[in-house]
């Protein structure tokens, strides 16, 4: 994961906090972030959770489903939190993800993708890392009726390649999308050969339980100018497109800032038209991105932001539009 943190629990409460747009940073991009003057929900207002990593998210019917791990002094737990419009009244409730029965260490079941089957069912992916000793992370998937769950069938659908692969060493972050009838899964990996260097791969899917390997990553960070490595790839579909966004690694940042750009064909990614968006300096108090998701608003995209506070102790998550 893009760091460590400790764990929490909770659900049931609703959060209601006031957000108000304020300057634009300046980001060489076809978008600009927007920074709020206040966080959608700062640090200490989930009892018990001092972190909230984004895991998660899709806008279903104007409604944004967040899926968060809760990290806290008693553990942790994935939380679900759904809001509409400007995100002035959220709902956070337990959507039993932690249930799902795998087999896994610390932190468990990490959600990373929701995703909507053509027949209307729900599909959620996600990481882990099995309890047997030496194991290497694995990519599980579970259906729903709906986005917020209850979630079932849980399975392993994906693993780390050969001794000599790309990913062999490492993968992390899936993100499913469809396009021309067919599924796909972005994601982060390394190799065996250089486990600092992650890479992105897109795994292909006739019915989302298979998945057919690539022998080569699609994107990688000789592909990028200055980057050493390309961490949390995520991926939505706009009116305008295809938005990529990923933690970029260039060795000179202590926290890697978030870089972000269309793409033509998410099946054929480039760095050319990417930019960097968003860094920690852009965010009041901040002590490091510690996490992000791609979320579409009423208003258009918006990066869902976890930023830690100076002494990295805890977080708060921040809804930044992106404009034009």
């Amino acid at each position: 994961m893009l760091g460590t943190a400790l764990v929490a629990a909770c659900a049931g409460e609703t959060i209601v906090v006031t957000s108000t747009a304020a300057t634009t940073t300046p980001a060489p991009t076809q978008l600009q972030a927007v920074i709020p003057d206040e966080p959608l929900v700062p640090h200490g207002s989930v009892d018990g959770v001092d972190h909230l990593f984004v895991a998660a998210a899709a806008t279903v019917d104007k409604t944004i489903h967040a899926y968060m791990v809760g990290f806290g002094p008693d553990g942790h737990r994935v939380i679900e939190m759904t809001w509409s419009g400007d995100g002035s009244e959220i709902q956070q409730r337990d959507p039993g993800v932690d249930d799902l029965g795998l087999d896994l260490a610390d932190p468990g079941h990490m959600p990373m993708s929701l995703s909507q089957e053509p027949d209307g069912s729900w599909v959620m992916h996600g990481f882990g890392v099995p309890t047997s000793p030496g194991a290497t992370p694995i990519f599980w998937r579970a259906a729903s009726d709906g986005p917020s769950g209850p979630w079932r069938d849980a399975a392993i659908v994906y693993e780390v390649g050969g001794p000599a692969a790309w990913d062999g060493a490492w993968i992390d972050f899936p993100t499913t999308f469809s396009t021309e009838g067919q599924r796909y899964m972005l994601y982060e990996g390394a190799s065996d050969a250089d486990r600092n260097a992650s890479h992105l791969g897109i795994a292909a899917s006739p019915d989302g339980l298979a998945w057919a390997r690539p022998e080569t990553a699609a994107l990688s960070p000789d592909d990028c100018p200055e980057v050493t490595s390309i961490r949390a790839p995520r991926l939505l579909s706009t009116d305008v497109g295809w938005l990529l966004a990923f933690a970029a690694i260039t060795g000179q940042e202590e926290e890697p800032p978030i870089r972000l750009g269309l793409q033509d064909d998410p099946r054929q990614l480039s760095c050319e038209d990417l930019e960097t968006v968003l860094t920690p300096d852009d965010l009041p108090s901040s002590g490091g991105i510690h996490s992000h998701a791609l979320v579409e608003t009423q208003s258009g995209p918006a990066l869902l932001v976890e930023s830690l506070t100076p002494d990295a102790s805890a977080s708060s998550l921040w809804l930044i539009p992106l404009v034009n």
